[in-house]
């Protein structure tokens, strides 16, 4: 009889690796810009092409599962995911890089959405907290320690290692794989291929996840690119959900969603996507920017907030499965935490010291980690057993999705915040001003020049634009902060409009 808690414990390693891998990129994007001789807007695809490959994977999890058999699926899917890794790592062009990034992403993608249908099943209803609050540890550690570990490869060997180190870690995943995980009785292999759900699906998913990623980049409405992703993901989704209800075998059940637990459970995730992922852009992007930490630096000023995850999601997880408490109080408490949080990082300012950081992030780490176990546990615990391997990819698509449209809203309303807050700042500095120390007018643009190619007093001429810039991106990181508190506040009335959970299904 295979150990559910060593089951528990292998899905959350190789859940863990996999998420790892969707931050630990974004710190080498310097030396890989170096190493290809790439722009930024090409070498970006790196990222984007993983994250995209994942989403489109992640909500037909559940039906490959069925098709291939759990055992199998995950095997090949934890196996394709090491030797992209290796095939990322060597690399000679950079094509290459990026085509081996989405393969990645299309193995690490089902390897999410099946972790905690695995758990569900080998676990006793009354023990799943239990086995859901390792699992959660892996969740939020994962995409939290990308920076650090990244940050300290990077400076210590070389960006191949950002992803070599998934090498020995996949090696130990696949071994207990091996030995652990088995198919599931509540499977039932699909009679049919629905190719057309998954091409809609496919379509509809990945052109909003490019959207969300290139948005930005292309100025949103103004570009002929966006307005082409809209149309193509709102008609291609519009048209799946039109399918997948005549479909005789969907790809995904759409069915899921007529239970307000789950549809409500979506939304929170969603929530919850936003805000993890979303803070975990902005707070390294602060500390580097405006404090001058390097990457390595800032992934320590953010470690322990993850360490403070991690344990509150244990604890929660243990009194969940002591069902004594309402699992919406957790949710809430944790919801309302995580606001508080946000408050307190509008308090920053250009003399905070890494130190004063820690106790918010601290409280931002123990807010989300009430969140995980509760959640999950009450949008799925009502769902018959043959639908949890679907809805479980449903839920980390949603999650996923939640996190890249909030870094998308993130990275325009930093920019927006900025200038509109440097406007006000700096119309105090004349153009006169300027020219009678040599700047030759405004159309210099002195906010981008570098102060090492200027005589002394053309420097103190400048100090006034570089000074209202920094003030100006402090006040618009402050306004951020707010603002994600305000939109995890979202979640609260869905979590208060779900039923509380119960031991049985």
């Amino acid at each position: 009889m295979r150990s559910p808690y060593l089951i528990a414990f292998t899905v959350t390693l190789v859940s863990m690796m996999e998420l790892l891998d969707v931050t630990i990129v974004n710190v080498a994007i310097p030396s890989l810009m170096g190493t290809y001789g790439a722009s930024v807007d090409e070498i970006s695809w790196v990222s984007t092409g993983y994250v995209v490959a994942n989403v489109v994977i992640l909500p037909v999890s559940g039906w490959l599962s069925a098709w291939f058999g759990r055992r199998r699926y995950y095997l090949v899917s934890t196996a394709v995911f090491v030797l992209a890794s290796v095939g990322c790592a060597f690399s000679a062009e950079l094509w290459q890089l990026v085509a081996f990034r989405v393969l990645q992403g299309l193995a690490g993608g089902g390897l999410l959405g099946i972790s905690q249908a695995i758990i569900y099943d080998v676990f006793p209803k009354e023990k799943v907290s239990s086995g859901m609050a390792l699992y959660g540890v892996g969740v939020m550690m994962g995409p939290t320690l990308g920076p650090t570990v990244g940050g300290y490869l990077i400076d210590t060997l070389s960006w191949h290692w950002i992803f070599l180190i998934n090498v020995p870690i996949g090696a130990v995943a696949l071994l207990l794989c091996w030995l652990c995980i088995g198919d599931s009785v509540n499977e039932q292999k699909p009679s049919s291929v629905d190719y057309s759900g998954f091409c809609l699906l496919a379509l509809g998913v990945g052109s909003l996840q490019i959207l969300l990623e290139r948005g930005e980049h292309w100025d949103w409405m103004e570009s002929n690119w966006t307005v082409a992703c809209l149309l193509l993901s709102s008609f291609s989704l519009v048209g799946f959900f039109w399918w997948e209800r005549r479909a005789a075998n969907p790809i995904v059940n759409v069915a899921l969603f007529h239970n307000r637990e789950f549809l409500m459970g979506c939304i929170c995730a969603f929530c919850v996507g936003f805000g993890l992922y979303s803070t975990l852009f902005m707070v390294p992007l602060f500390l580097q920017t405006l404090l001058a930490q390097s990457a390595y630096q800032s992934g320590l000023v953010i470690f322990p907030g993850a360490v403070a995850s991690a344990i509150s999601t244990l604890v929660i997880g243990k009194l969940s499965q002591e069902n004594k408490i309402d699992e919406r109080v957790f949710v809430t408490l944790g919801i309302v935490m995580y606001c508080y949080a946000m408050f307190l990082h509008t308090q920053f300012t250009l003399d905070s010291n890494p130190d004063t950081l820690y106790w918010p992030l601290v409280i931002r780490g123990l807010g989300l980690g009430m969140i995980f176990v509760p959640l999950t546990n009450l949008a799925m615990r009502r769902l018959p057993l043959t639908l949890i391997s679907g809805a479980s990819g449903v839920l980390n698509l949603m999650r996923q999705l939640g996190g890249s449209v909030g870094i998308a809203i993130a990275a325009t309303l930093l920019t927006r915040f900025s200038w509109e807050r440097y406007r006000l700042l700096s119309e105090h500095v004349t153009e006169s001003s300027l020219i009678a120390n040599g700047w030759g007018g405004v159309e210099s643009n002195p906010l981008f020049l570098s102060l090492g190619l200027a005589s002394h007093q053309q420097a103190l001429a400048l100090m006034p634009y570089l000074q209202a810039r920094e003030q100006a991106q402090m006040l618009a990181f402050s306004m951020l902060f707010g603002t994600l508190g305000a939109v995890m506040a979202i979640g609260i009335p869905m979590v208060l409009m779900m039923r509380r959970s119960t031991l049985s299904r």
